[in-house]
């Protein structure tokens, strides 16, 4: 029964090869590669039934919808929301990884970083689908190499790559809304000199704002309409994309709110050192050209001799995989590179 399982889905998923493969007479299970393509037979499938799922189950009725909208602006159930809430053993799974997450203490930080990312998920979904992605790696790799350890290995580093991506994603988000904030202050600063109130120019910004400036303020905007102070929706952008620039600008508004003065002139000094201070950060960056890319080359010189030596000639590196003091010292290289590669990056990082 397994061959035949195994024999269809080879069928289905390669197509011209399959009648090679009947004449030969199927799939041999003591075939090392047969436990690759069970697994990808049982990935497909598993795909294929999320992909009926999502495109044929009943639609959420008109009061799911409404919740759906205001879940983002208020207090909601835990682990409510989002596509693993159509699954009770994936919401089960959801709510315990943010429960473990809060126990930790992290729940927060990778909220924060989920929101300055622009990804629509939950802490917890998160969390199991970047483990599921990463068990799913594991696995192929072990079936493929025939060793436990490469499977342990390729999980943990498709683990630190999805938290990598998701981190390099908010970093770049964060530097966008910096790169921006000097011309948004420009904008409401230039609408309170029309005549524009403060809200008013906050909805400015959120109509005429490039990404992620518009959505953040537009954010804000709902947030207000919904009842919150409009000094705490503008100090909640500020903490969400973590903008020091912009919390002192909130500040000076909370401040000219409270005493009175001249808003527009604030803000537009306060636009003004901003961009000398930009101007001063690409000018360093400049600077510090060479030692980052040397850096990069340094870091990623010996994984890349690594992985070609293992193509071109793997009897040669075996002894490293296989024998305990081989695995010994690739624990320690690895170990020094990686503090090699953070001395260098607080060498060539200048906080201005």
């Amino acid at each position: 029964m397994i061959r035949r399982v195994a024999s269809l889905a080879v069928a289905f998923g390669l197509g011209p090869a399959a009648p090679a493969l009947a004449q030969s007479g199927g799939i041999q299970t003591g075939d090392p590669k047969t436990w690759l393509v069970y697994v990808g037979a049982a990935a497909a499938g598993i795909a294929l039934f999320l992909l009926f799922i999502i495109l044929f189950g009943r639609a959420p009725g008109r009061e799911a919808a409404l919740r759906g909208r205001l879940v983002t602006y208020g207090a909601h159930r835990e682990g409510s929301g989002g596509f693993f809430s159509r699954f009770r053993f994936l919401r089960r799974a959801a709510a315990s990884a943010e429960g473990v997450a809060r126990e930790r203490g992290v729940f927060q930080m990778i909220e924060t970083t989920l929101e300055q990312a622009n990804l629509p998920l939950r802490p917890g979904e998160a969390i199991i689908g970047s483990i599921g992605v990463a068990i799913v790696a594991g696995l192929i790799v072990m079936a493929v190499a025939q060793q436990p350890l490469l499977g342990v290995v390729a999980f943990v580093v498709v683990l630190g790559l999805a938290a990598m991506t998701v981190n390099v994603v908010a970093a770049r988000e964060r530097k966008k809304f910096e790169a921006q904030l000097p011309d948004t202050l420009n904008l409401i600063s230039t609408s309170l000199r029309a005549g524009y109130s403060l809200l008013q120019a906050v909805e400015a910004v959120g109509a005429e704002a490039p990404e992620p400036t518009s959505r953040e303020f537009l954010r804000a905007i709902s947030e207000i309409r919904l009842g919150s102070p409009v000094s705490d929706a503008l100090g909640g952008i500020a903490e969400r994309m973590e903008s020091t620039d912009f919390e002192w600008a909130v500040l000076a508004i909370n401040i000219q709110r409270e005493v009175g003065g001249n808003l527009a002139e604030v803000l537009q000094t306060t636009a003004e050192t901003m961009l000398a201070r930009n101007r001063l950060r690409r000018e360093m960056k400049a600077l510090t050209a060479e030692g980052r890319i040397s850096a990069i080359v340094l870091g990623a010189l010996p994984f890349f001799l690594f992985g070609l030596i293992w193509v071109l000639n793997p009897d040669y590196i075996a002894p490293l995989l296989t024998t305990p003091m081989g695995l010994g010292m690739l624990g320690g290289a690895f170990v020094m590179i990686v503090l090699g590669i953070v001395w260098l990056q607080k060498i060539v990082t200048v906080e201005i």
